[in-house]
């Protein structure tokens, strides 16, 4: 995309930190989670179609089953829903090899260099992020400085929990980090939490859902980022306008 302006991003202060989602902004895991949802309605003879659930992906599975059948559902089988996703996604990643996108760690390394703190905020929970790491080799521990996980005690994205964690865990200005992510989901929660916002195409999501929803700027995948890093490092947000 060679940094596609889709607003008209502003010089800020130097970046303290920029936090990434993981699932279709670092690693290729979207389509997997779409299949590991698809199995585990089918599981319990819910019939949702793909198209569905894929606009879904990027937001926790306490956000998704009620969005997608309704909370007198949820109520009644969505935790036996967020377990059968779990197990199936777990097993995709035993028998497939998820694809890092290119120079993903190329770029959290020249953030290390140019001694900016990093961090990972993702609706996935600990066990999918283990199953993930497992699969693509990504090395998340040595290769950024904090990981957030969903789980019980945060809400998931669009909620701006997990941004709010990781900027506590940064001891990071919200205006002065940045959030990488590939949804919608994304770009709301980072609104949430006062983070300005930028996009990445790799997950699959339209270009037009990412500017909706507050991307400053739309890159191809973390390559593309990092070939563009220093107007990317200062870029603020629309709400500090």
């Amino acid at each position: 995309m060679n940094g596609e302006d889709s607003g008209s991003p502003v010089p800020n202060a130097p970046v303290q930190a920029v936090i990434f989602d993981l699932d279709g902004t670092l690693v290729d895991t979207n389509d997997a989670h779409v299949e590991a949802w698809l199995a585990a309605f089918r599981d319990f003879g819910y019939l949702v179609p793909r198209d569905r659930i894929l606009p879904e992906i990027g937001k926790g599975g306490d956000k998704l089953v009620p969005s997608i059948l309704g909370e007198d559902s949820d109520e009644q089988d969505g935790e036996a829903l967020r377990n059968a996703h779990g197990r199936h996604f777990v097993t995709m990643a035993k028998d497939s090899i998820f694809r890092v996108f290119p120079a993903t760690e190329d770029l959290l390394s020249e953030l290390r260099r140019r001694s900016i703190a990093t961090a990972v905020a993702t609706s996935s929970t600990k066990a999918h992020l283990n199953a993930t790491r497992a699969s693509s080799g990504l090395d998340l521990d040595r290769l950024v400085d904090h990981i957030v996980t969903g789980g019980p005690s945060l809400d998931s994205k669009p909620a701006p929990d997990l941004i709010q964690a990781a900027l506590e865990k940064l001891a990071s200005d919200p205006q002065r980090t940045i959030m990488i992510g590939d949804t919608p989901h994304d770009g709301e929660a980072s609104a949430r939490a006062g983070v300005p916002f930028l996009g990445l195409l790799c997950g699959g999501r339209p270009p037009d859902d990412l500017s909706r929803a507050g991307a400053l700027a739309l890159y191809a995948d973390p390559a593309d980022l990092l070939g563009h890093l220093p107007e990317a490092l200062h870029f603020r947000s629309r709400v500090s306008e």
